[in-house]
């Protein structure tokens, strides 16, 4: 997962019309073309693309164009269960199609204690803004941290890899594939480079 400093920043009068939809309507305003809501979605992809990066929050590989990379926004708390919170900011983030699809995220209710304000509700998932990720989910350690394999060392933590399914074969094989790729020859001793290389190329036979 992705430490984030903060989220897309949202005009006022904006935000302030978006407020003034009823609660049960804004799952359904979502998808329309007021333009309230296409100016708000336009900032929290334009400015969340920028803030993470271009990387998806849960996962941390690079957002993509199509296939399973492809960018989507994000509710952390889903808006088909918590419609409140559908106009919030800073419960959106940028996150690949994987991640956000069926077969992991979806509708998974993330709020373990309801509030009647957002920031105050306590959450099942690390969230990306309020939590330290690094004391909930971690890489394995070795020698020079390579963000491969990883790991909930928290109630919390464990919550969030199991159920966003972020030690799944397949992504650790894609950050496999991210750190060679990007570190091969230069910052990984030779060693862990073979090593990885040969991992890859067992993980592509069983695969």
């Amino acid at each position: 997962m992705i430490n984030l400093p903060r989220c897309a920043a949202i005009d006022p009068g904006v935000q302030k019309k978006l407020d003034a939809i009823k609660v049960e309507l804004r799952p359904k305003r979502w998808y329309g073309k007021a333009k309230a809501v296409t100016t708000f979605k336009g900032e929290v992809l334009t400015q969340g693309r920028l803030i993470q990066r271009e990387r998806c929050a849960w996962c941390t590989l690079p957002l993509g164009a199509e296939g399973r990379r492809t960018i989507h926004r994000d509710h952390i708390a889903p808006s088909s269960i918590y419609p409140q919170w559908t106009f919030v900011a800073k419960n959106l983030v940028i996150s690949c199609e994987y991640c956000n699809g069926l077969a992991v995220k979806s509708d998974i209710d993330t709020i373990k204690e309801l509030k009647d304000t957002y920031d105050d509700c306590e959450f099942h998932i690390v969230h990306p803004y309020d939590d330290e990720i690094e004391l909930h989910i971690q890489f394995d350690s070795d020698q020079d941290q390579l963000p491969v394999v990883i790991k909930g060392v928290s109630a919390k933590g464990r919550w969030t890899v199991k159920n966003m399914k972020l030690d799944d074969v397949g992504l650790t094989r894609e950050r496999a594939k991210e750190v060679f790729y990007e570190r091969r020859g230069s910052m990984l001793p030779a060693p862990e480079e073979d090593l990885i290389e040969r991992a890859l190329d067992a993980m592509n036979i069983a695969g």
